[in-house]
């Protein structure tokens, strides 16, 4: 098995019954029932938001973290094919699949430009053909295969972004404890907002919307102590829910 990063961007229209973050779970169902391996989660990158910028709603884009027992190029076909599917019409799809051996500094500084400035498309064209990383655009303009390339290069970097989809956090509901998230879920780390351990009896109040941070390449949940009184210590999380019309 090998670990691939699949970068998908542009894939909905403003207004659509659905977002990039479906798309992106969708195609990691698509690979696993074709028996090409195992998604590990979804993450969500954000870019730079500008008017500049054609995106539908935040300009966010996905990646698919992907434990891959077929070889690159044929579960990128199958994204491809996936997405030719699946993508809403009048969307400008674009998807990115790079081994993890790929993510070089080059690859990251590309992705952590995107987040700050306005990237053009050959940009990403010259980069990935110059690291050899499959990048395709699959439909309308193909500019999401500027955010598909940088949402690879962002996961690479191990450092950034959240998880939409990890097993176990959509089950969190309501008040859970520490240790119920450690043994529950795949996070493997549950930190205060100084970065220290918080102990397993601590609980939790998920507002039903549990999102891992990216942190030193493992899902790491981030939470804050939101009061300390005579009831006892109550913790949320840092990454709180999306602004309205976001759709993870």
């Amino acid at each position: 098995m090998s670990l691939v990063y699949i970068g998908v961007d542009d894939t909905d229209i403003l207004g659509g019954p659905y977002g990039t973050g479906k798309i992106a779970r969708g195609m990691g169902d698509y690979l696993e029932k074709l028996g090409l391996g195992r998604t590990v989660g979804v993450i969500r990158h954000q870019l730079l938001v500008d008017p500049r910028i054609r995106y539908t709603s935040h300009n966010s884009s996905k990646c698919v973290e992907f434990e891959a027992s077929a070889p690159l190029a044929e579960v990128h076909k199958n994204c491809i094919d996936f997405l030719r599917v699946n993508c809403l019409a009048g969307s400008d799809p674009g998807v990115c699949t790079c081994g993890e051996e790929q993510v070089t500094p080059e690859l990251i500084a590309y992705a952590e430009s995107a987040q700050t400035e306005v990237v053009a498309k050959d940009q990403a064209v010259k980069l990935a053909r110059k690291l050899g990383i499959l990048l395709t655009e699959v439909g309308g303009t193909g500019d999401g295969i500027i955010g598909a390339l940088a949402s690879a290069g962002l996961r690479g970097s191990g450092n950034g972004g959240r998880y939409v989809q990890l097993n176990g956090i959509g089950r969190m509901k309501g008040l859970v404890t520490v240790g119920s998230i450690l043994s529950e879920t795949a996070i493997t780390a549950v930190i205060d907002e100084e970065g220290r351990s918080v102990d397993a009896l601590e609980t939790i109040d998920t507002q039903d919307w549990v999102k891992p941070s990216v942190i030193s390449g493992k899902p790491i949940l981030r939470i804050r102590l939101r009061n300390h009184g005579c009831g006892g210590r109550l913790w949320e999380t840092v990454e709180q829910k999306h602004k309205k019309g976001e759709k993870d």
